[in-house]
């Protein structure tokens, strides 16, 4: 609905309860001036239920709005036939075609003003005592008419004039009311994005705040890990120094080892040595067992020709008394030369029993020490080759180690110069935030201006409408 429609739907429904108003003060006129009441009561009935019955059962409002001319100059005349003519009453017309005015509808001045002059007209030459309580002339009603006519012109001008006011009311309106709702959501979000940029913005400035200390307190981590890592650099070399001087023991040890494996073949050529003297000695033994068995063949033949000798000295006689008593001195000789000769071959056999035992446990120790010797060579080479290969290992990852330490080092060193730059851009940033901050409340501070005139406008806006 329009501007002009709703006003004069409005006009139209305060027009229609002024009609009906009448009845009261058309019954107190008629008991005033003892006229008839069914007029003071039909006539604006009848009147109002037609106004009513276009207006509704047509639906046009710009027809009503032509009718409520005739419907109000026709009450004029019911009012001045009730007050029996009197002048005073011929007021009604003029005020009733200054309220037809409201309706912005020059029509209706002009159906107004045609229903006036068609009842002064009429009621004169057909009931003059209606519309005069004297004798008026025909000059008179051409008076009356002339007043209704200037009337009529100027109201005509002034329901033009807001005709077009309530058209350029509606053009406001229907500029002003997308361009109020469009500066209204415009300063809403404006605001809202405002106090969200100055909420984040000050969240941002706390975060950076928090991320440069963070970053002062990593850079310190960083310089703490560089100085372990220097350290742990250190330690190892030690350890390296160490493992070196572990290598040398080592090598050391294998000297030994090969002093022991030199002792063992010693061992094995003394062992070889001894056993061939031995048994020379044995052999020895066995030799003056030899010969002590024929010592003993000598000695047995000694008593034998000892024996002869004593028998052919007794055969001799007297001649034969000195070589009996050498034959004698032979056997006890020989006797004892036997005596001796079982001595020894006794000792002999003993010796050569002891030199057999002895031989045998040399060898048997000898063998067992050997032994000993080389099972302990054997297991401390199996020791000496996984102490070489772990110290082998252990160097190597030592080295491997300290090189990873010293690029971690180096990254460290890379980190800290960019936890510097970042520190440096985080200062740079917070410093831009600040400014940022400032503009932002300065915007925010615009807005909030913008969305206070977007109210004021709104208002007008509403008020032009209330006016309407």
């Amino acid at each position: 609905m329009s501007v002009y429609e709703s006003n004069l739907s409005k006009v139209l429904k305060y027009t229609n309860i002024a009609i009906f108003a009448h009845i009261p003060i058309f019954m107190v006129m008629a008991w005033f001036f003892d006229t008839q009441y069914s007029i003071a009561i039909l006539g604006p009935i009848l009147l109002g239920a037609g106004q009513l019955g276009v207006q509704y059962l047509l639906k046009n409002t710009k027809v009503a709005a032509i009718l409520m001319g005739f419907t109000y100059i026709a009450l004029s005349g019911v009012m001045i036939h009730l007050g029996k003519g009197m002048i005073e009453w011929h007021f009604h017309i003029f005020v009733a075609i200054g309220i037809l005015s409201v309706l912005a509808t020059p029509l209706t001045i002009v159906a107004a003003a045609l229903t006036a002059a068609v009842h002064h007209v009429a009621f004169y030459f057909l009931l003059p005592s209606s519309i005069f309580n004297y004798e008026a002339s025909l000059g008179i009603v051409a008076i009356h008419a002339a007043f209704v006519v200037v009337e009529a012109i100027a109201c005509t001008f002034l329901a033009y004039r807001f005709n077009k006011v309530l058209e350029l009311q509606e053009q406001i309106n229907n500029e002003i009311r997308p361009l109020v709702s469009s500066i209204d959501s415009a300063s809403k979000v404006s605001s809202q994005s405002c106090h969200q940029l100055l909420g984040n913005s000050q969240n941002n400035s706390s975060a950076i705040t928090q991320i440069s200390a963070t970053a002062t307190q990593i850079s310190q981590m960083v310089e703490s890990t560089k100085n372990q890592i220097e350290r742990v650099i250190s330690i190892m070399n030690e350890s390296k120094t160490s493992m070196g001087e572990s290598s040398q023991a080592i090598g050391e040890g294998e000297r030994f080892i090969n002093s022991l494996t030199s002792l063992v073949e010693n061992m094995k050529d003394l062992q070889e040595t001894s056993s061939t003297q031995l048994n020379s000695v044995v052999e020895s033994v066995n030799t003056i067992s030899e010969k002590t068995t024929l010592i003993n063949d000598i000695v047995f033949q000694t008593k034998l020709l000892s024996f002869n000798a004593s028998v052919e000295a007794a055969r001799a006689g007297e001649h034969g008394k000195g070589f009996s008593v050498v034959a004698e001195e032979i056997g006890k000789l020989a006797s004892t030369s036997g005596a001796a000769a079982v001595e020894i071959n006794d000792i002999v056999n003993t010796s050569k029993e002891q030199l057999n035992n002895s031989v045998e446990s040399v060898a048997q120790k000898l063998t067992s020490f050997q032994q000993e010797i080389t099972d302990s060579f054997e297991f401390w080479q199996d020791i000496n080759k996984k102490l070489t290969s772990s110290f082998y290992e252990v160097e190597k990852n030592s080295t491997e180690q300290e090189v990873s330490l010293k690029e971690i080092s180096s990254a460290a060193d890379q980190q800290d110069i960019g936890i510097k730059e970042l520190s440096e851009a985080l200062h740079n940033i917070n410093e831009s935030s600040s400014e940022s901050l400032v503009q932002i409340k300065t915007v925010a501070d615009i807005t909030d201006k913008l969305e206070d005139e977007s109210k004021k406008l709104n208002h007008i806006q509403s008020k032009i409408m209330k006016v309407a």
